[in-house]
């Protein structure tokens, strides 16, 4: 969490639940969100399993969609297969270290990626 960040005042065109937005700087969440397009994130809102989040983990900001296996495993998973090696699988103290920032806001609901 660095201070390279402009207050953006709030336009019609940003959705009433943002409480703030960022660029992505990586095609991890593409096809869905592109390389250098704007996320808007509802920082009350915790995303459901499978739908993507903020995190913050080991000063890194991620936007990755996440589920909890059987054994307690948070997964930060790329929807981009191409990308799967910039996944996480965070346990123990890894796991209580990863502070989620919010939900990605959406006009639909992501599946969950095949390669998974």
């Amino acid at each position: 969490m660095d201070e390279d960040y402009t207050l953006l005042p709030r336009s019609a065109d940003m959705p009433h639940n943002a409480d703030l937005c960022l660029r992505l700087d990586n095609d991890c969440m593409e096809p869905f969100i592109k390389a250098g397009a704007l996320v808007w994130i509802d920082g009350h809102d915790a995303p459901e399993e499978t739908q993507p989040g903020l995190f913050y983990y080991r000063g890194r900001v991620l936007c990755r969609q996440w589920c909890e296996d059987s054994t307690g495993t948070l997964h930060l998973l790329c929807a981009n297969p191409g990308r799967e090696d910039e996944n996480l699988s965070l346990t123990g103290a890894d796991k209580a270290a990863c502070l989620c920032l919010g939900r990605v806001i959406l006009d639909r609901k992501l599946p969950m990626p095949v390669y998974y």
